[in-house]
């Protein structure tokens, strides 16, 4: 199975960890183009369980706005984005660890790159990927 990271694609693994000790359980969508460094920015979506959890307001995504999302409200969890390379995605692939998901429309996708940019969440390093939104 080939997955190309792209801007808007989406996936999710189906085991709990990658060799590197990586969590992909939850929907985890490609915000940027691939960078020079050969690495595009992933941002894991995440479940609000409840009205008194603390997470990152940037991005709330509502149910429905994605066909993964089926609980009432959601969010980009910055805090553990990721730069993954097209390597990363093929090592998962290839062990039949990743499940592709449809991609997100453009202005889901613009509101997921809006909130990068605002969030006091998203590690310094990796705001260099703003450049190729």
């Amino acid at each position: 199975m080939q997955f190309e990271l792209e801007k808007g694609k989406t996936f999710r693994g189906i085991s709990d960890e990658s060799s590197k000790g990586t969590i992909y359980r939850h929907l985890r969508i490609v915000i940027s183009d691939i960078s020079d460094n050969d690495r595009a920015l992933v941002i894991p979506i995440s479940t609000i369980h409840s009205k008194t959890q603390k997470y990152d307001a940037s991005c709330v995504l509502k149910k429905g706005e994605h066909s993964f999302l089926t609980e009432d409200e959601s969010y980009a969890f910055y805090a553990r984005a990721e730069a993954l390379s097209q390597k990363d995605i093929d090592e998962l692939a290839k062990s039949n660890r990743l499940i592709s998901y449809e991609d997100v429309t453009p202005e889901l996708l613009k509101r997921l790159q809006d909130g990068a940019r605002i969030s006091d969440q998203l590690p310094q390093y990796l705001m260099k990927y703003f450049d190729d939104f």
